[in-house]
């Protein structure tokens, strides 16, 4: 004797929820995987941060004002070491002497590999650092330089080791 199945009305309710109940699921694991590998935040506390943008505007305008032009003028990776160069300017193009320059080289992506500069004066304007156990790629460069006299420059980049 065979029995016949019929679709009731609350069979498509089974499925519907059911269908729904996947997808919120695999939503619901994607997500915890996307923010376990990269929360949104590239720096700390970013609100208050943005609360002091205006005082960046200034900085960035009093920067403007010196006139200096900074380049990073060599990038390699040779070996286990990288060496990065940058050359400072004025703005009559004459090198930019006695700065104290410090930075940090970022991953992009991960932190772990994160590390802070000093840079080194080269003469003529042009100042290096050489850094241990990079990985060829791209990374995130930011220099801050200071002259005796107080004036600043900040440098931000990207650049590609290869």
């Amino acid at each position: 004797m065979a029995t016949s199945f019929r679709l009731k009305g609350w069979h498509v309710l089974a499925m519907l929820v059911g269908f729904f109940v996947i997808v919120a699921s695999v939503n619901a694991i994607f997500i915890t995987f996307a923010m376990r590998s990269f929360p949104g935040e590239e720096v700390k506390k970013s609100y208050a941060q943005g609360l002091l943008y205006n005082d960046r505007l200034e900085a960035r305008d009093a920067q403007n004002l010196l006139g200096w032009t900074a380049e990073i003028t060599r990038a390699s990776l040779e070996g286990e070491f990288a060496t990065i160069e940058l050359t400072f300017k004025n703005v009559s193009s004459a090198p930019v002497l006695d700065l104290v320059i410090t930075g940090r080289i970022a991953h992009p992506v991960r932190g772990d590999h994160d590390q802070a500069l000093v840079f080194k004066a080269l003469g003529d304007g042009v100042y290096g650092v050489e850094i241990a156990d990079l990985n060829p790629g791209a990374w995130k460069l930011k220099a801050h330089a200071e002259n005796s006299d107080g004036e600043i420059f900040n440098l931000e980049t990207k650049l590609v080791l290869e």
